[in-house]
């Protein structure tokens, strides 16, 4: 992020097409190895300048104070799991609007991008990063402790499910002071999802828990899906699950569940609350 705001500042007053020239000669291409590590394509950057110029301000702040914010979160975090890794990847940059956080495999090693104007967009100016951060947070430590999560082929349904839903829960268990609401990342329809409707999500999946495909995941796992259930409905579900296995078991015991035990549990979860 420091090598953005000179090369943003100094073109600022020049047309559109002009300053996304800019970004890309002087942002885009020098970041483009962490760029493809996040998994971003192409982009239409004069069309992303007139939703980032807005919130600039708010992103430059956020920009400023991560450093911190992180030592912060990483120190919080370990005081519950003690034997989280303290040398993760963190690379805080610009989305392009792709995405506010995730954890991609980069380089063979698992690292966290943190796409600070997709953090703004989605959560608002002010936003509480606690539970984001301790959302990804947990995929890493998940991660580090469960190397049976690297699927061959990729993260099909059922894992993808499991991942999203037990970090949820771990979010709760690690802020039991906040709403659910809150742990569902500010999501008002998904937190508003009643047992009704994961009952018919959960009876349509069992042909497609294996798939791996774009297209599939985006129906259940995605911020951007638009169709007859909410976006990101496999978080609800994959939640409801851990609720039903956790069973006294601590997050530790949790995350260190074997990926083909994890695929039992899932489908069998699934089929229960399918009635």
């Amino acid at each position: 992020m420091p090598g953005f705001w000179p090369v943003y500042d100094s073109s600022r007053s020049e047309p559109l097409e002009v300053r996304a020239k800019a970004i890309i000669a002087g942002y885009f291409q020098p970041t483009l190895d962490a760029q493809q590590g996040a998994g971003i394509g192409r982009v239409d950057l004069a069309r992303w300048l007139t939703v980032f110029d807005p919130i600039a301000d708010e992103v430059r702040r956020l920009s400023a104070a991560f450093p911190q914010t992180w030592r912060d979160q990483v120190e919080r975090f370990r005081q519950h799991l003690p034997d989280a890794a303290s040398d993760a990847r963190v690379t805080i940059m610009l989305s392009f609007m792709n995405f506010d956080a995730r954890v991609r495999l980069w380089h063979d090693k698992l690292a966290l991008f943190v796409g600070l104007d997709g953090v703004v967009a989605i959560h608002g100016r002010g936003a509480d990063l606690a539970v984001l951060l301790d959302h990804e947070s947990f995929h890493l430590y998940h991660h580090q402790v469960n190397p049976s999560l690297i699927l061959p082929n990729g993260d099909t349904i059922w894992l993808g499910i499991w991942k999203e839903g037990l970090a949820v829960y771990a979010c709760r268990v690690l802020n039991p002071q906040r709403s659910h609401l809150q742990i569902l990342l500010g999501d008002r329809e998904l937190a508003a999802i009643t047992p009704e409707t994961l009952c018919k999500i959960a009876r349509e999946l069992p042909p497609v828990l294996g798939a791996t495909d774009g297209q599939t995941r985006a129906r259940y796992l995605n911020y951007g899906y638009r169709g007859d259930i909410p976006a990101r409905n496999g978080y609800a579900l994959g939640l409801a699950i851990a609720d039903r296995v956790a069973r006294g078991r601590s997050l530790g015991e949790l995350a260190r569940i074997p990926a083909p035990e994890i695929e039992k549990l899932v489908r069998d979860e699934i089929t229960a609350i399918a009635g």
